[in-house]
C-alpha cells in the first residue's frame, strides 16, 4: 500500500539520482538497451530518506557495473525497484524489493527494509531490537517456522531451519503494520528459487513481555 501522506514517490527509467542521464549503456561492443525503473518514496524524514538513497545506489552501482561489461547481441540488463510503506503507531516502515537481472538463468532478487522510530527520530533494525530485547531472536525463530512450516510451497527442511535460525540477519526484513510484525524471506533463504520469495505476519500478541 502507499498510505504514507508525507511522501511523494518518484518513478523514472534511468535518471536516477541525478547520476546517471537518458539512454542506452555503453559496452565494449557498441550501444545496447537496458532498462532501469525504480519507484521510491520522499519523506519529510532526513535520516528516512538518506538511508534509501545508500541502500539503492549501492544495488544501482553494482547494476552499473555488471552492465558495462561485454554481452552478446540482443541481451538486455534490467533494474527494478519498488516499495509499499506501512504506518503503526509510532513507525513508518518501508519495504523495497528490487530486482536485477545481469545473465543466467533468472535475475536476482533482495529484500529489505527502512524503519523509522517517529518518537525517538532513529532507524530501526533488527540489531537495534535485539539490543532492547535480547528475546526476540527465538521468538521470531519459533514463530516464523511455526508460520512457514503451514506453507506447501516450503518442501526443503534444512533450508526452512537454516533459514529461520534466530540470527539478525535471518530477519533483517521486516516492517511494523497494524495487524503484526511483517517478516520478509528472499528467494533461496527458505526455499529454492523456484518457490519464490515469502512473507508472514507476526501478530504483536506473539511478542510476550516485548514492547513496540
Amino acid at each position: 500500500m502507499k498510505s504514507f501522506q508525507n511522501l511523494k514517490t518518484f518513478c523514472f527509467s534511468f535518471l536516477f539520482f541525478g547520476i546517471y542521464s537518458s539512454g542506452d549503456l555503453m559496452n565494449n561492443d557498441g550501444y545496447m538497451n537496458n532498462g532501469i525503473h525504480v519507484v521510491y518514496p520522499r519523506t519529510k524524514y532526513a535520516v528516512v530518506n538518506f538511508d534509501i538513497y545508500n541502500k539503492l545506489t549501492t544495488f544501482l552501482f553494482e547494476f552499473m557495473n555488471a552492465a558495462k561489461q561485454p554481452i552478446q547481441e540482443n541481451f538486455v540488463y534490467t533494474f527494478d525497484v519498488s516499495y509499499d510503506d506501512y504506518s503503526y503507531q509510532k513507525y513508518e516502515s518501508f519495504i523495497f524489493f528490487v530486482s536485477m537481472y545481469t545473465g543466467g538463468a533468472h535475475p536476482i532478487y533482495q529484500i529489505f527494509s527502512v524503519v523509522y522510530d517517529t518518537e525517538k527520530n532513529e532507524l530501526v533494525t533488527i540489531d537495534s531490537l535485539v539490543k532492547e530485547n535480547p528475546s526476540i531472536l527465538m521468538m521470531l525463530s519459533n514463530e516464523s517456522r511455526n508460520l512457514l512450516s503451514k506453507n506447501a510451497h516450503i518442501v526443503d527442511t534444512e533450508m526452512l531451519l537454516e533459514g529461520t535460525k534466530p540470527v539478525s540477519k535471518n530477519f533483517s526484513s521486516f516492517v511494523f503494520t497494524p495487524s503484526g510484525l511483517k517478516v520478509y524471506f528472499p528467494p533461496y533463504q527458505v526455499a529454492p528459487y523456484s518457490s519464490g520469495s515469502f512473507q508472514i505476519v507476526i501478530p504483536y500478541s506473539k511478542f510476550q513481555g516485548i514492547q513496540f
